[in-house]
């Protein structure tokens, strides 16, 4: 179906939302944080980026922005629980304002299935 660039520091989080998109019939390519994430989306093009918004090296936020700043038009679902320095909704709050759609932590299988059928239905591309 689509090419997804999942972008999500922690492992466990990352390897589960994965299989979800995956089983979902996505093909997904993995990014470890944010500056990965980039390199990944200069390398390749996606119809979607997903991406945690507390990550070190470079944050969701920044990423959001680069992307944007690119002008690719792709879409943007951010997603976070929060961190060290932002609890969930002040993480999504900083997110919001670029990010096409945003999801806090925990959801369920069937909320990231639907904002990435919304996303992707908005932007065929």
């Amino acid at each position: 179906m689509a090419r997804i660039l999942l972008v999500e520091d922690l492992d466990g989080v990352r390897s589960s939302l994965r299989t979800v998109l995956s089983l979902a019939g996505h093909s997904v390519v993995e990014a470890e944080d944010g500056r990965v994430g980039l390199e990944r989306a200069r390398e390749q093009q996606f119809n979607l980026v997903v991406t945690d918004v507390v990550m070190p090296n470079l944050d969701g936020s920044e990423v959001i922005l680069s992307l944007k700043r690119n002008g690719a038009g792709t879409p943007v679902l951010a997603i976070s629980g929060g961190g060290a320095w932002a609890d969930t909704e002040g993480a999504l709050a900083l997110a919001r304002e670029n990010a096409d759609a945003v999801l806090a932590k925990p959801f369920s299988r069937a909320a990231l299935l639907t904002a990435v059928d919304l996303l992707l239905r908005r932007n065929p591309g």
